[in-house]
């Protein structure tokens, strides 16, 4: 099942009973777990979403929820996030899992959400075969054509295919996998921050032209982000918030530098795990020294794998903050990088943020 696919299913309310989102497209990742949310009523988010971290301790006593009866709403929807994949899940969470897939709940709907799974672990294993698995891929230039014409058309702007097929391709990956013929697909978030900056800059416009593509200048930013990560990977924490400051006042969306800062860490934590293996990132270009591909062997040598892990769900963190209307998302964003470089404990790390957002503009 594609993405789209699912989320035409939960637009319907025809959730199943299980599923397995599988794949490192984090944009989609975020688009699905949209389409969960929303097919709940405002009212009864609350009580019938809930989202978990994975804990090979207590996930057989979170799972256990899913069978009690919704206070409101009646239907819950159970999710699953894990900064490694579920690589760590012990025998016991292997058995609760396969108990439970064997007889659902049917109160809920459980969901798993994993970037790049290793699939020859017995808990994936159990969740390939027991539950509907949701290839979270990038989308081919074709799919992404659609999605562009689709877009412009909710705001009322018409665009050829031809354009679009040409919008599509600046936000191709253009790793190993594309020089194989298969294709590295194109990041959807990228290319959405750069559609919305040229709905503004062409604001009363109903037809993108040619000459309009010439705004987009995604090469150039993805260096300055690239810049920005370098500096976060070689824990340079006043460079980096120096340059996190200039993107800010640049006006880059606060969801894609979150993205970036994620995807580094992901990639970081999956080169710590094989040594003399290296990952490219999903948006890398080999030749590009600003590429997440080649930051993120330094951000494995230089922050442990628990620090690593760490930052993933600081950036979660950070991430769901924004999404809460944060009134100040400058002072997250450098509160998220003084975390990250220096390692502060989370207690004294949420200390330093009450006390700083008491004393922010709008607060």
């Amino acid at each position: 099942m594609r993405p789209v696919e699912f989320c035409a299913l939960f637009e319907r309310g025809k959730a199943g009973s299980a599923y397995f989102l599988r794949g490192p497209d984090r944009f989609l990742h975020g688009e699905c777990r949209t389409a969960v949310v929303s097919c709940l009523p405002a009212g009864v988010r609350e009580w019938c979403f809930v989202e978990f971290e994975f804990k090979p301790d207590q996930f057989r006593r979170d799972l256990e929820n899913a069978y009690q009866m919704p206070m409101l709403g009646g239907h819950s929807y159970l999710y699953w996030a894990d900064p490694e994949d579920f690589g760590h899940a012990a025998d016991d969470d292997f058995e609760a899992l396969a108990g439970y897939l064997k007889k659902p709940s049917a109160f809920s709907t459980v969901l798993f959400a994993a970037y790049q799974p290793d699939r020859r672990r017995r808990f994936i294993q159990c969740l390939e075969k027991g539950a509907e698995v949701v290839e979270v891929q990038p989308p081919s230039r074709p799919e992404a054509t659609a999605w562009v014409r689709n877009y412009l058309r909710k705001a009322e702007v018409e665009i050829s295919d031809e354009h679009a097929q040409l919008l599509a391709a600046k936000f191709e990956g253009s790793d190993e996998s594309s020089r194989s013929g298969k294709g590295a697909g194109v990041n959807l978030l990228w290319l959405r921050t750069e559609l919305e900056k040229l709905l503004v800059a062409r604001s009363g416009a109903r037809r993108i032209e040619e000459g309009d593509l010439e705004l987009i200048v995604a090469v150039r930013e993805e260096h300055e982000i690239g810049k920005m990560l370098a500096a976060v990977a070689e824990r340079e924490l006043s460079k980096a918030l120096a340059l996190l400051q200039g993107l800010v006042a640049g006006k880059q969306p606060e969801t894609l530098i979150l993205w970036c800062i994620g995807d580094l860490f992901r990639q970081a934590l999956k080169t710590s795990s094989s040594p003399g293996q290296q990952y490219r990132g999903g948006w890398g270009r080999a030749s590009n020294p600003y590429s997440t591909y080649e930051i993120a062997p330094c951000a494995a040598r230089c922050y442990s794998r628990d620090e690593l892990a760490n930052a993933i769900r600081l950036v979660h963190g950070a991430d769901l903050a924004i999404k809460s209307s944060w009134k100040d998302s400058r002072l997250l964003l450098e509160t998220l990088l003084w975390q990250i470089v220096t390692g502060a404990a989370a207690e004294g790390s949420a200390a330093w943020l009450e006390a700083a957002s008491a004393g922010a503009p709008g607060s």
